[in-house]
């Protein structure tokens, strides 16, 4: 059911502003606790907690809650965080919704008691982390449910172009790939391609003039210090630079949303180091702080909202001669990669680093083994043509005041975020992906023929067939539609 909701301006002030309440808590994980890598790598080292923020807006009842983490808040962890969220603030699931800043150094979270692990395991130890989660969690909800104020909405915006790039490179042969650090070097400094630069700040302030919570927004990948055969903890730059903004306010909660990072990375993957991490969160924070001395103050006061259903179009099946010739270079490329073979450097459209060794990219296509065996599956059974049109999702789409906000449920490409801003016409937008996630990367119009990582990601995600354009478009236009209606609404 979609559902959306409108303040009247007839009413007085107090009974149509939207109210916000918001609460900040951290967690921090044990060394060897498990951490999300392809192979079963733990928490080796921890550089500081991990903040959350719980938000809670509400106009005449009606109420939406926004849980932003760097953890990986997505799949089953996004559900169990629904559900604790759910139960604790008495609200339907379609007005909840998890944000992860999709931070690549944090632990693994167990939020289930249905597996038993052994003491001491780096299981146990991430099933402790998710019942201090929960637990901190329920807390919040608490704060949040009687805390609620009215509140006046302010936003600024700057830029900031010296953390990220865009990572899908062209061969001359016009074939696509993944600019890694190692690739990035040899396009020059200040190689940048196409980039969101927008680092946006959105403020809530009470009826004494107090800034009480707000929001922040950037896009790119918070890998700076990150490799998955050593794994660490830490916030990276997203919570360096909203914790800096925050502090600059009083400490308020404020929650950071991931913008449409798909095929965006911030500099240094698989080479940097926690210094360089801090340096990208201290340029962040730099542009937090000016959007924050630029704010305008929205003309608006109320808030709405609604879940939309898309559908995201699928491709047809690639020839069985096509799969089988895939096949046969997996293969190979498993064999030479396990036994060391530092040459295993290209495979079925993707491109490996050297930084990784040779046994962890033999893994990486190793994973995409078991989608060319189905699709051959499904000629072998004559079903190649009966696979399904499109991919149905949900998005949240919103207003707050002038702001608009998106919420996309998978890891888009910068070009669909930049769509929704170009095209819709409201003063400040925020368009988040890895919201609710649960489906990985889907490409943007251009790169649905790709088959690099990020745009031949759907062989990881199992039995689905490749996209078609205009891939993850399809929810720009649908975001467009709404925010154009709401912006038409008062």
């Amino acid at each position: 059911m979609l559902v959306a909701f409108v303040g009247f301006s007839t009413m007085s002030w107090s009974q149509t502003a939207v109210k916000v309440a918001a609460y900040k808590f951290s967690i921090e994980p044990k060394v060897g606790t498990t951490a999300p890598s392809r192979k079963e790598h733990v928490i080796e080292n921890v550089y500081g907690d991990l903040k959350n923020t719980l938000l809670l807006v509400e106009q005449d009842g009606q109420k939406v809650a926004f849980i932003t983490s760097p953890l990986d808040v997505i799949g089953h962890i996004h559900q169990e965080t629904v559900a604790i969220l759910s139960r604790a603030l008495g609200l339907p699931a379609d007005q909840i919704v998890t944000c992860t800043s999709h931070s690549h150094t944090v632990p693994v979270l167990h939020m289930s008691d249905a597996v038993k692990y052994d003491k001491g395991s780096p299981d146990a130890l991430s099933r402790e982390l998710g019942r201090e989660f929960e637990k901190k969690l329920i807390q919040a909800a608490a704060h949040v449910s009687k805390s609620l104020v009215p509140v006046t909405i302010e936003w600024g915006n700057a830029e900031e172009n010296r953390i990220t790039y865009n990572r899908r490179g062209k061969y001359v042969n016009g074939k696509s790939y993944f600019i890694r650090e190692e690739d990035r070097l040899p396009l020059g400094e200040g190689y940048r391609g196409l980039i969101d630069p927008d680092a946006t700040v959105v403020l809530f302030k009470n009826t004494s003039g107090k800034y009480i919570a707000g929001l922040t927004f950037f896009t790119g990948h918070p890998v700076t210090a990150y490799s998955p055969e050593k794994m660490f903890s830490h916030g990276q730059f997203p919570q360096i630079a909203t914790e800096r903004l925050a502090k600059q306010l009083g400490d308020i909660p404020i929650g950071f949303v991931q913008g449409c990072a798909g095929d965006i990375n911030s500099k240094y993957m698989l080479t940097g180091t926690i210094k360089d991490a801090d340096l990208m969160g201290e340029y962040l924070a730099e542009a937090f702080l000016v959007a924050a001395k630029n704010l305008h103050k929205s003309q608006r006061i109320d808030f709405r909202w609604s879940r939309e259903e898309v559908h995201v179009p699928f491709a047809k099946l690639p020839p069985v001669d096509s799969l089988k010739k895939d096949l046969s270079a997996i293969d190979d490329f498993i064999r030479r990669g396990n036994s060391g073979d530092e040459n295993t450097l290209y495979c079925v459209g993707m491109n490996f680093p050297k930084a990784l060794t040779p046994p962890y990219r033999a893994r990486l296509v190793e994973m995409v083994r078991p989608w060319y065996m189905w699709a051959l599956e499904q000629y072998a059974q004559k079903k190649e043509n009966n696979q399904p049109p499109y991919l149905t999702m949900k998005i949240f789409v919103a207003r707050i005041g002038d702001v608009g906000f998106v919420g996309l449920p998978y890891e888009p490409f910068v070009k669909t975020g930049l769509k929704i801003k170009n095209e819709t016409n409201l003063p400040c937008i925020i368009t988040g992906g890895y919201i609710d996630g649960v489906y990985g990367y889907i490409p943007d119009a251009s790169a649905c023929d790709d088959r690099e990582y990020q745009a031949g990601f759907f062989r990881y995600m199992g039995n689905i067939p490749p996209y078609a354009a205009p891939g993850g478009d399809v929810c720009a236009d649908v975001a467009v539609k709404k925010l154009t209606a709401f912006a038409a609404s008062h």
